[in-house]
């Protein structure tokens, strides 16, 4: 079986990708890995074929107006300029997508370029797999995360979902039926959620049962596979498999610290913020570990403060007392993995549900970057502190141990290849 896998976004998008990618290789299947140039490196080090869908991530994420737009949570902003972004790249992206797509028996895509995959799909004549980080459709336990992170009637969950994909619908037909005419294809008169439904397209859920019991059962075309998370074997090939000595050490010094990071999310004022996350963890009575590219990296004069570059989750979280991070899937699921309680500053997408998802189960808190400060950030911390939530999260953490997401997800592709 060829497989092509495409993904647009960020480290989080494009390394649960490589993931799948890696798994699908082991097993005797050929894989053509699709990300933004500047993500390629995931799937090259893990030893895909991997080719650039023409533009870099770091071209929209890292511009100035994009990273305002994120630090004040500004959703409509962000949506409507990533929107932009991809109708002024729409070609290029078609382009480097029918290339890469020669051949294959099966597409897999993440969700930000679901509709130009679904398009590729047709167009071979190829079915298609949906990767999903959170719930995108229709349920009565879940609102739309997009819309609400509240607890609201079943009815009025459900149907909040069509609202939001027709709304959505309203802003993208035009640039997804300019790429179906370049296709040669007729004009589409649904949202790509309707066609894939239509179509049986399986939508694999890449989140854990237990963190999602509500949706365990969601039916054969959803299942929850579980988080994709990297091996030790891949953390090496990546080059994150050795903790820095000093880190080591400094770790080992004293009593396990706060963790704070917050992945590809704007740090507009790295000193402010670096201050800020500081005297929260004084007034926690805790050392701070801060993780991030925006800040020197290096320990305080007084050792109570110690900066870095990535780290492995994985080695480093274990060792913490408790995590405050953006809430990305991936994130979310290293920080409950590690039995750490933890406090969600979300940014965008599905960074509010997993939020809400840790506060509802007792083991963490949610609020938004834009509203971080001091006494909130202490507010959320201080009840995760006690017994009763670090029980709870070293609960789940065993019961996380229990998946294996990457198997699970190729034993799915596999099937839909064999029907």
């Amino acid at each position: 079986m060829r497989v092509a896998i495409f993904a647009m976004g960020t480290r989080g998008d494009a390394q649960p990708a490589a993931i799948i990618g890696a798994e699908l290789v082991r097993r005797g299947h050929e894989v053509v890995l699709g990300v933004p140039g500047d993500l390629a490196g995931f799937g090259i080090r893990m030893g895909l074929d991997t080719a650039s869908i023409g533009v870099d991530a770091h071209e929209f994420m890292g511009s100035e107006e994009v990273r305002a737009w994120l630090a004040s949570g500004d959703l409509r902003k962000i949506m409507n300029g990533f929107g932009r972004y991809k109708r002024q790249w729409a070609e290029r992206i078609a382009d480097a997508m029918a290339d890469i797509s020669t051949g294959t028996d099966l597409i897999v895509s993440g969700v930000t370029i679901e509709d130009e995959a679904a398009c590729i799909a047709e167009w071979r004549g190829v079915p298609m797999a949906c990767l999903h980080h959170a719930p995108m459709r229709a349920n009565g336990d879940f609102p739309f995360f997009i819309a609400s992170t509240r607890r609201l009637p079943r009815v009025v969950n459900r149907l909040m979902y069509p609202a939001v994909e027709f709304a959505g619908w309203r802003a993208l037909a035009a640039d997804v039926n300019r790429l179906r005419a370049r296709l040669g294809l007729r004009p589409a008169r649904e949202p790509t959620p309707r066609r894939l439904a239509r179509a049986g397209s399986t939508e694999i859920q890449a989140y854990s049962r237990f963190l999602v019991p509500e949706l365990a059962d969601w039916g054969q075309r959803r299942p929850l596979v579980g988080f994709l998370t990297l091996s030790p074997e891949q953390r090496r090939l990546l080059g994150e498999h050795q903790l820095d000595p000093a880190v080591d050490q400094w770790l080992d010094e004293g009593e396990p610290p706060a963790y704070f990071g917050f992945g590809s999310m704007p740090v507009l004022d790295p000193p402010r913020i670096l201050e800020l996350l500081s005297t929260v963890a004084d007034r926690l009575g805790l050392r701070a570990l801060v993780s991030g590219a925006w800040a020197t990296t290096g320990v305080s004069a007084d050792r109570r403060v110690c900066v870095v570059g990535d780290l492995d989750h994985d080695t480093v979280l274990p060792r913490c007392r408790i995590a405050v991070h953006h809430g990305g899937a991936g994130t979310t699921a290293a920080s409950v993995a590690a039995g750490l309680p933890t406090v969600v500053c979300s940014v965008i997408g599905d960074q509010p549900f997993w939020g809400a998802r840790l506060e509802r189960l007792g083991i963490g808190a949610s609020l938004r970057f834009s509203e971080m400060s001091e006494r909130a950030l202490v507010a959320a911390a201080v009840p995760l502190l006690a017994h009763e939530p670090r029980e709870r999260a070293a609960r789940l953490a065993t019961r996380l141990k229990t998946e294996n997401a990457a198997c699970r997800t190729t034993d799915v592709l596999e099937e839909i290849h064999k029907s």
